[in-house]
């Protein structure tokens, strides 16, 4: 089996997956003025490792001059490049993910992200790629049902922007093969719209 990168990752996912301004960069010289372009607080992580989190590979909240002090200890620890991002707030998380089961095949996931994900295991599975009124279906049936359509003045969830990540899973099971599992990890609800902060694809 091999872990794919989350540059490759998302990569594999294709152009139309929602995501935060990032790039990977080769240089702290790339990664300051990247910083720089985008003019707001970013996160810094090591490129390669699965678990960077866990690892301490991940630096939020830097500013140009944070990302100088990192980057040198973020590229030795990882692949020798350093995935440059924004930072994104958000209201809540998601979890999407998809698998290739032994008895139905490729299936996607999505659910209830974040600290509580392993608390409450509050996900719904479908065959994929789902029609729109299955996805639908899955969605209305998660207890966090009532975060998607707008809780306490909070805009509800983009529907098109969920689906395009749920798209995005399903296609590449469906279409590759090799693929056994994809995770994306956390998705971030910002005012409403989900980006896939992190994704892992695993190829056999």
């Amino acid at each position: 089996m091999r872990t794919l990168s989350e540059w490759e990752s998302k990569a594999a996912l294709g152009p139309g997956l929602p995501r935060p301004r990032e790039a990977l960069t080769s240089s702290a010289d790339e990664a300051t003025r990247f910083a720089e372009l985008l003019g707001r607080p970013v996160v810094a992580k090591a490129s390669g490792p699965a678990h960077k989190t866990e690892a301490g590979l991940v630096r939020a909240g830097l500013d140009v001059e944070g990302v100088a002090r990192c980057w040198e200890e973020l590229a030795h620890a990882g692949d020798g490049t350093v995935l440059i991002a924004e930072q994104v707030s958000s209201d809540f998380e998601l979890i999407a993910g998809g698998l290739r089961d032994p008895q139905f095949g490729a299936l996607v996931s999505i659910g209830l992200g974040g600290v509580a994900a392993e608390v409450f295991r509050d996900v719904a599975f479908l065959l994929a790629p789902p029609e729109d009124r299955e996805l639908e279906g899955a969605l209305a049936t998660l207890r966090c049902a009532p975060l998607l359509d707008g809780f306490r003045g909070k805009p509800a969830v983009d529907r098109a922007a969920l689906r395009s990540i749920v798209d995005a899973i399903a296609n590449l099971l469906v279409e590759d093969a090799s693929v056994v599992e994809v995770d994306c990890n956390p998705v971030l609800v910002s005012s409403g719209r989900p980006v896939v902060a992190d994704a892992l694809v695993v190829r056999r």
